[in-house]
């Protein structure tokens, strides 16, 4: 997996040439990576780059991801790293933490080289305009099926109405608390004069 990994990751490194310089410093150190009871071992090269660590030697970092950093996916970089623990070499942690954070893919630059520079120019511009769609589509969507189960189908109850019946339930509840307690006292006054 690591032979499969690492090209892709050099690949990014290429695209930023700062990131292999943040590297630089710790070549030759591994780091280990857990990924949900995966154990997937990395080395820094002399050019700043990843290649297939060992088993038989030490890593100098762990890296493990938990089940929520899986989740976390869809948040982003980020999100992910919400859920990363890091253990060993803390100034190796720091850097690893720091390039993971800021390490991104020029894919203009990948497109323009597949496909020539106008048509990935323009793959690039439609990627990012489907990026920002999506996600607004969804929260579109909702609302608008909300809108409908509430004022048309008459499924949901709206905000301002369940909040309403929620006062005249506390209401309710606190009238009763009320009418036990004069119950109580009347009953208690009943059986002192009777005794």
């Amino acid at each position: 997996m690591e032979a499969l990994l690492a090209p892709v990751i050099n690949h990014l490194l290429a695209q930023q040439p700062w990131a292999r310089q943040r590297l630089l410093p710790h070549a030759g150190k591994q780091a280990e990576v857990n990924v949900s009871g995966q154990h997937l071992r990395f080395r820094i090269t002399d050019a700043g780059e990843l290649e297939a660590g060992t088993t038989d030697a030490l890593s100098d970092v762990s890296i493990e991801l938990g089940y929520g950093a899986l989740k976390a996916l869809t948040e982003g970089v980020d999100g992910v790293m919400a859920h990363v623990r890091l253990t060993g070499n803390a100034e190796l942690a720091d850097t690893l933490s720091f390039v993971a954070r800021h390490l991104r893919w020029d894919r203009e630059a990948d497109l323009a080289r597949l496909f020539g520079p106008i048509l990935g120019r323009r793959m690039h511009i439609t990627a990012k305009q489907v990026e920002k769609a999506v996600p607004d589509t969804g929260r579109r969507l909702a609302r608008n099926a909300t809108e409908y189960l509430v004022h048309e189908g008459g499924v949901l109850v709206g905000q301002d109405e369940f909040n309403s019946h929620l006062a005249s339930l506390r209401r309710l509840r606190d009238d009763l608390a009320r009418l036990t307690q004069r119950i109580e006292r009347v009953s208690t006054k009943t059986r002192q004069s009777l005794s």
